[in-house]
């Protein structure tokens, strides 16, 4: 067990430095208890956050169900769920996740512009919430081993899945035009426009310092393939342009073509050595 807590205060310290905004109690996360959890919550810069993780008793949230976090003049509210632990955990009830959702989103939604559901989720649990339709923008989904390299549109939430055990980061980025409007996931129009541009600089590439035109000229089906590209990017493009509050999302594999930083190289030298340490 102190293995296991000397892991989680190191994840902890990591966290601060990344500068994490909240993180989202799941019921993975009592091994030690919640005497431990309400500990280790302490040494953090940023709150624990659970909606339907109550007090058995009192049936009062054990952290803040939610939060909003104010960014660049853009309010975010950002509430955490999770699904029910595989074994009881003292103390400690998991409500419901759509009653709870259906409580805390009217009130979410009068305080903030968008509103993000961060969500620990079995497979049951994951089919009854996204069939609702919920006042919810973004949903960033762990709990399963599956990732997503697009962003996935359930009734109007667009989703985001990384994976498990940090082998893959999510970026979501956003162009706010117009405040409170509704946000166009345009990845799949970028995904196009950039297989179209790799294609097309192919052709360039070979082509040298002539003009497709001229290096071509012997032969018109692949100028007219060419020629086609060139057009189907300033289509896209157009498309683009014409995108009020536009999402993109794209999802990073962690392997070793990504280089170590430094300072997490050192903490996670650190634990190694103090895990090795407890006997």
């Amino acid at each position: 067990m102190e293995k296991q807590l000397e892991i989680a205060r190191t994840m902890i310290r990591s966290y601060n430095a990344l500068g994490y905004q909240a993180y989202n109690v799941s019921a993975r996360d009592f091994p030690g208890g919640l005497i431990s959890l309400r500990e280790l919550a302490q040494t953090a810069n940023f709150p624990f956050i659970s909606a339907n993780i109550v007090d058995s008793s009192s049936r009062k949230p054990l952290f803040k169900p939610y939060i909003i976090n104010k960014i660049s003049g853009i309010k975010f509210g950002i509430i955490g769920v999770t699904s029910l632990p595989k074994a009881p955990v003292k103390g400690v009830m998991i409500l419901d996740l759509n009653e709870t959702l259906h409580k805390y989103l009217p009130e979410i939604r009068k305080q903030a512009d968008y509103i993000i559901l961060m969500a620990y989720l079995e497979r049951d649990d994951e089919a009854s919430l996204f069939e609702e339709e919920l006042a919810i923008d973004f949903v960033l989904q762990s709990g399963t081993y599956r990732y997503s390299r697009n962003l996935e549109n359930k009734n109007g939430m667009l989703i985001a899945r990384c994976g498990n055990i940090g082998k893959y980061i999510g970026i979501i980025r956003f162009d706010l035009q117009q405040k409170g409007q509704s946000l166009q996931d345009i990845s799949y129009l970028i995904v196009q426009k950039n297989y179209a541009e790799k294609r097309l600089r192919t052709f360039e590439k070979n082509a040298g310092d002539k003009s497709l035109e001229e290096y071509y000229d012997n032969n018109p089906n692949i100028l007219q393939t060419a020629k086609s590209l060139e057009n189907q990017i300033k289509i896209i493009e157009s498309e683009i342009e014409t995108v009020e509050n536009p999402v993109t999302y794209d999802l990073i594999e962690l392997d070793e073509s990504v280089p170590d930083h430094p300072e997490f190289r050192a903490r996670l030298n650190e634990l190694d050595a103090t895990i090795k340490s407890i006997r």
